[in-house]
């Protein structure tokens, strides 16, 4: 397993990739974005959104659960982008909570995304393999930050708790 600081370099450029993507594409699928968007942003959406059933979808009342992603992702997760690459450049333990949030709460998201592809009928194995490889990364990486950002918070709480006695664990306090 590569150590924290090269974990964090790969967390860094995860999280600056996002942000033109967010901008970019994801943004598009709100349902007043045509309304609102250059013609050229729609060309680029209409582009990357041409096989995915999700982005096709979007506007679909069907698909507001989906809707609410994207304002998730637009209201929450952008400002974590430019946080979290700030903080991780800056080596700032202090962003751990934040991020071991947002990847909990974005893996969750795109595993919904994920089974909702899984289960669309009419697409080809090749469609499939294309949604998946665009999708997974988008769950593992911020599953894997949730999950190391966690331990790593754990090991700071064991470390001030003094090895993790009965106060750090929540266990009953001692009356005198």
């Amino acid at each position: 397993m590569p150590n924290q600081r090269t974990r964090d370099w790969v967390y860094f450029a995860f999280l600056a990739i996002h942000i033109p993507a967010t901008l970019l594409v994801d943004i598009q699928a709100l349902f007043f974005a045509e309304r609102l968007s250059p013609t050229w942003l729609r060309q680029l959406f209409v582009f990357a959104a041409k096989e995915d059933p999700l982005l096709t979808n979007a506007t679909s009342p069907l698909f507001a659960w989906f809707q609410s992603f994207i304002l998730l992702e637009i209201i929450f997760q952008l400002p974590v982008f430019f946080i979290g690459a700030r903080g991780l450049y800056k080596h700032d333990p202090t962003i751990w909570p934040l991020l071991a949030v947002y990847g909990a709460s974005s893996s969750t998201t795109t595993f919904a995304c994920i089974a909702t592809v899984l289960h669309t009928p009419g697409l080809t194995q090749v469609q499939l393999v294309k949604l998946l490889v665009s999708y997974v990364p988008f769950m593992v990486v911020p599953l894997a930050m949730a999950v190391d950002f966690g331990a790593r918070l754990t090991a700071v709480m064991r470390a001030v708790g003094g090895g993790g006695g009965e106060g750090a664990r929540g266990g009953k306090a001692k009356r005198t």
